[in-house]
């Protein structure tokens, strides 16, 4: 492609302006021509040149400084001498100050095609230059794809780029994935985005929570029953494995399944076999099986709490995703999208977020991830007071700084005076129990029992420290607000 080129000429050589701006001209270049270098600075041209081609055979020696104004004006790269043949002392101390495109006079056509092809290919590396740094610059372009249920996949940083790409990679490919990262940031979300994207995308994507039932009935829900297996069985029941035949099972926080669950998990992913609870017959089924866990999947190898022979099973790829405190840039385009769908779900206006809150917004750590980030817009939008919200918002903040302050003060404590010992320990198992609580409600969707069950504590316990603590359901507000 063509790249038109601009160049200073700095000479009185009537010569040299002819043959360079005919030549120039004639390729469609374009040339300035300046007789001495002292008026440039007082001209204030503009530096925007390809090249600045400067005839040192009319200036004096002593004018050894115009250099330094033309390097510091346009570059050393863009600045050419134009010398006498033979070696001359302006060659000399130009090459000392760190000057080296040169030609000679007198000047030839092939000098000034050299010349040209030199700063053209110049000029080529540097445009591709500040291309790259431009799109470096440029923000990272946002994706929104839409799944089923209304959910979506959102990545607007390149880790969550970088995710999107593995996905379609490993999409078409049947072969086990296991997704990790924190509670909250959104595996079941990566899960169906794989199941979409697969050869298995008409088929069924079924989900199931390793987490929200004890190990009896976990066994139950994924291979089912016949009828007469237990007490109230009364006609036979699939289970997830069947309905997800042909289709794609996911595996939801696997690490919380007990021993026996394991072992028989593992027969199923190596011969696609298993029998309903009571009954005789095996079942075959054609099952892609992707699972998540939130748990350090090798600390709990170690530990002996997860199968290693399991986890080499279902871990042929992994996808970590990152939490939402290492994608902050994410939150801005993340608020916006869910204040946009929760206000049509709810029937409610929308809300404009003022920037401090944004601010306050980017700065919080975010526990709980997407999850506590979707309640807190939640919120703000039933209430619509952004300004309550960014109370909240700092209040929470604060809490967490006189955690972490409290354990400070308390390894202080340990140290010099175990006196204040028992109240700092009172305050901070209050402040960490009612975080536990908090993100157990939030992630089993406020059901109760699900959440005692995974907090290891009694329904009566559970109901009695959501007292204590007064936590509250956020979608109780909605119900009060729209009914």
């Amino acid at each position: 492609m063509f790249h038109s080129l601009s160049v200073l000429l700095i000479t009185s050589d009537h010569d040299v302006i002819e043959l360079v701006t005919s030549f120039m001209h004639s390729e469609g270049h374009r040339v300035i021509c300046v007789e001495n270098a002292d008026v440039i600075s007082a001209r204030q041209i503009n530096p925007d040149f390809d090249a600045v081609l400067f005839d040192t055979s009319h200036h004096p020696l002593n004018h050894l400084y115009l250099l330094k104004t033309l390097g510091e004006t346009f570059g050393n790269d863009s600045l050419w001498l134009l010398s006498p043949l033979g070696v001359s002392l302006w060659t000399m101390e130009s090459e000392r100050l760190g000057f080296r495109n040169e030609l000679k006079k007198p000047l030839q056509r092939h000098d000034i095609e050299r010349f040209l092809s030199e700063i053209g290919r110049s000029s080529v590396r540097q445009a591709m230059i500040d291309d790259s740094n431009l799109l470096k610059s440029s923000p990272t372009p946002t994706h929104l794809e839409e799944l089923p249920d209304g959910r979506y996949f959102f990545a607007g940083c390149p880790a969550m780029k970088e995710i999107y790409e593995t996905v379609r990679l490993l999409a078409p490919v049947d072969v086990p994935v296991l997704i990790l990262g924190e509670s909250g940031v959104g595996k079941d979300i990566i899960a169906s985005l794989l199941h979409k994207h697969s050869l298995r995308s008409q088929e069924s994507y079924i989900s199931v929570n390793c987490a929200a039932l004890p190990s009896e009935l976990l066994e139950s829900e994924l291979f089912g029953y016949d009828a007469g297996a237990f007490t109230g069985a009364v006609k036979s029941k699939p289970g997830k494995f069947e309905l997800a035949d042909k289709g794609t099972l996911l595996l939801d926080e696997i690490a919380e399944m007990s021993a026996p669950m394991q072992a028989k998990l593992l027969r199923v992913l190596q011969d696609g076999q298993f029998s309903r609870l009571g009954g005789r017959a095996s079942t075959q089924v054609d099952v892609r099986v992707v699972a998540a866990t939130n748990v350090n999947i090798e600390s709990a190898i170690a530990d002996r709490l997860f199968r290693e022979d399991l986890y080499y099973r279902i871990s042929t790829f992994t996808i970590e995703i990152p939490p939402l405190r290492q994608r902050k840039e994410e939150i801005p385009f993340l608020v916006d999208e869910m204040l946009r769908r929760y206000s049509i779900s709810f029937k409610v206006s929308t809300v404009t977020v003022p920037q401090d809150l944004m601010t306050a917004l980017q700065e919080y750590d975010w526990p709980g991830n997407l999850r506590e980030l979707s309640n807190f817009v939640m919120r703000m939008l039933i209430t619509q007071d952004p300004r309550a919200a960014l109370t909240n918002l700092s209040a929470k903040s604060k809490t967490r700084i006189d955690v972490s302050a409290k354990m400070l003060h308390l390894h202080n404590a340990t140290a010099h005076d175990s006196t204040h010992m028992p109240s700092i320990v009172r305050d901070l198992k209050g402040h960490t129990e009612s975080r536990l609580i908090q993100d157990a409600l939030d992630s089993s969707g406020w059901n109760r029992r699900h959440a005692a069950l995974r907090l290891g504590i009694s329904y009566r316990s559970l109901l009695y420290k959501i007292q204590l603590y007064q936590l509250t359901d956020p979608r109780t507000s909605l119900h009060l607000h729209v009914s």
